[in-house]
């Protein structure tokens, strides 16, 4: 029989791979104790890991010689310094993964050892460590033959040691313990799970394999993120939805799509656990006994979050989880997931976050004539000339007015009767009726070549609903009292386009790039896209300066610019591509 052991690695298993411990540490410590056939370690990794990881491993050597030369490896100050440094880095897994394969050699062993470099968005990065674990337990599952699987949770986090168990329920048929380390240097003991958290995670499995008839009650709990409620009322048929929230977050967006169901608001405090569970069981008193009650835990405060769990299991409900980053829906007593169902339409996502906006335009554009692509290909293909010209042809752009504009490399004419006359490199073309002309060459082109660009993606199916120009302006019947008397347009998006998933904004710039129009771009897509907005700014220009570089890279945006722009885009592309890809492979 083969046994595993299934384990992270902490600071104090480094310390002592390091001579900083007078022990050797838990992991040492239990393959001291007891034989195992196969060794799982996974190495937390920080995301700030150095690029030149020959150069970071002798500067690591080089480092921890010098404080043995110095006699300081029980300096805890000196040590310190040295595991902030070097803690959770490639140099350092390589280091504890030959000490430890050293250990085990010197007391002749025959123990296969799998050391699994894991990067997490943040030390207690809950889902990446869920995911981490559930790749170890499925690694280990798919061994052939009989075997035992043993999880450690003495090393790592306290996070860590809370996902093992969590992670173990996912497998009731394989043959598991979990083991502890209470006292250092002695080896570790087995414990196991609470009767009564076993009892209901088994009645939790039965319940959410019957999620797909929907059901007739669904709790959500609403917060500044809108778009899980959304998610949970498409991803499940509800005869009833009810939004657990605050007076601050108001759910009356979510009207518009319920197609008439029942809709309520069940007003709590944020910070009040207690009064969230009792306030959801007095809610549910008048359901009938057998109802099916669904809670979303997705949205609202951590509190909310432990008070509605809590509701959940004292009413035998069936809580979910939406991880939008793994585009999966899980059940939490159970941990089965799902693939989460796409949203395909952008207006879903303006009209969810609009706040009282509309769309007036929705920029889904008749085809263009021939030459107008034509023309549109040659000012990108002589994007610097035009852009020379920005600063006269703008002052033919706020009203019409005929015009004729003319250098060494082209003419522009727009006459009285609108029609529009260019001439240059090589074009001769004329286009019957043409008011907006000047707006058109001091960049509305750019964007139109940047919607040309991604058309193809959109027929391919890569990207969805692709849009250009969607004006957004106040629908009065919906918004709030504060901004009815306002009636000024609000928003334009240049173009926007999903994956399913996500909302994508792409702001076109055809000339120079400031600090103002990333920002600009960075607030619109935190308004409209929510926590999983994308923005990408397309330029035809790179941003010239590094305060505006560093800005762009400080908003976490994607940049199509310059003459990378083609590369840049079709990078941009697989990674959708990809991403999605692996999502459907997973499900």
């Amino acid at each position: 029989m083969k046994k595993f052991l299934l384990t992270w690695y902490g600071i104090t298993d480094f310390r002592a791979s390091l001579g900083f411990e007078n022990t050797e540490g838990p992991i040492a410590g239990a393959l001291a104790a007891e034989a195992y056939s196969d060794v799982v370690v996974l190495c937390y990794t920080r995301i700030d890991e150095p690029a030149d990881e020959a150069e970071a491993q002798a500067s690591f050597d080089t480092a921890l010689a010098a404080i043995h030369a110095a006699g300081q490896h029980q300096d805890w100050k000196v040590t310190g310094e040295f595991v902030s440094r070097f803690a959770n880095t490639p140099a350092a897994h390589a280091h504890f993964a030959n000490w430890l394969k050293g250990k085990v050699e010197a007391a002749g062993g025959q123990t296969d050892i799998w050391f699994k470099s894991e990067k997490l968005r943040e030390l207690n990065d809950t889902e990446g460590i869920y995911a981490c674990a559930m790749r170890a337990l499925d690694f280990a599952a798919k061994a052939s033959g009989e075997k035992l699987v043993t999880l450690y949770l003495s090393p790592g986090t306290p996070v860590m040691a809370f996902v093992w168990s969590l992670a173990a329920l996912r497998y009731p048929d394989l043959k598991k313990r979990l083991i502890v380390s209470p006292v250092i240097g002695k080896p570790p003991e087995a414990i196991s799970l609470p009767a009564e958290w076993l009892e209901r995670h088994n009645a939790s499995q039965t319940a959410a394999r019957g999620v797909t008839d929907g059901f007739d009650v669904t709790f959500h709990l609403f917060g500044e993120q809108r778009m899980p409620s959304l998610l949970g009322i498409r991803q499940f048929e509800s005869k009833k939805h009810v939004f657990v929230n605050s007076k601050e977050y108001p759910a009356t967006c979510i009207k518009a799509f319920l197609d008439g169901r029942p809709f309520e608001e069940l007003p709590v405090s944020p910070w009040d656990a207690r009064a969230v569970h009792e306030k959801i069981l007095h809610h549910a008193k008048p359901f009938a006994a057998n109802a099916r009650i669904g809670i979303n835990l997705t949205g609202g405060t951590k509190m909310m979050f432990t008070g509605a769990l809590s509701a959940a299991r004292a009413l035998g409900a069936v809580p979910f989880y939406f991880d939008s980053r793994n585009r999966r829906v899980t059940y939490v007593d159970s941990h089965f997931q799902e693939t989460v169902r796409p949203i395909d339409s952008v207006e879903d996502f303006l009209l969810l976050n609009g706040d009282g906006l509309k769309v007036a335009e929705r920029g889904v554009p008749s085809a263009l004539p021939v030459d107008r692509h034509r023309l549109t290909d040659m000012l990108w293909k002589n994007h610097t000339k035009i852009a020379r010209c920005y600063r006269k042809l703008r002052e033919w752009n706020d009203a019409f007015k005929p015009f004729v504009f003319e250098n060494e490399h082209f003419y522009f004419e727009l006459r009285k009767d609108a029609s529009a006359v260019v001439r240059g490199f090589g074009l001769d073309l004329r286009f019957q009726h043409w008011p907006d002309f000047a707006k058109y060459l001091t960049g509305g082109w750019f964007e139109e070549y940047v919607y040309a660009q991604f058309k193809p993606y959109a027929d391919k199916g890569v990207i969805k609903d692709l849009r250009i120009n969607v004006r957004l302006q106040l629908d009065h019947e919906r918004a709030p009292e504060r901004l009815r008397a306002d009636s000024a347009s609000y928003n334009e998006l240049d173009v926007v386009f999903t994956d399913g998933y996500s909302l994508y904004i792409v702001e076109c710039k055809a000339g120079d790039v400031t600090q103002e129009q990333v920002m600009k771009l960075q607030n619109l897509v935190r308004f409209y896209g929510g926590v999983e907005g994308r923005g990408i700014l397309a330029s035809c220009f790179p941003p010239s300066t590094d305060a505006v570089r560093k800005k762009v890279a400080d908003a976490r945006l994607s940049l199509c610019s310059g003459k990378w722009f083609p590369e840049q885009l079709d990078a941009l592309m697989l990674g959708i591509a990809e991403r999605t890809q692996s999502m459907r492979s997973a499900a």
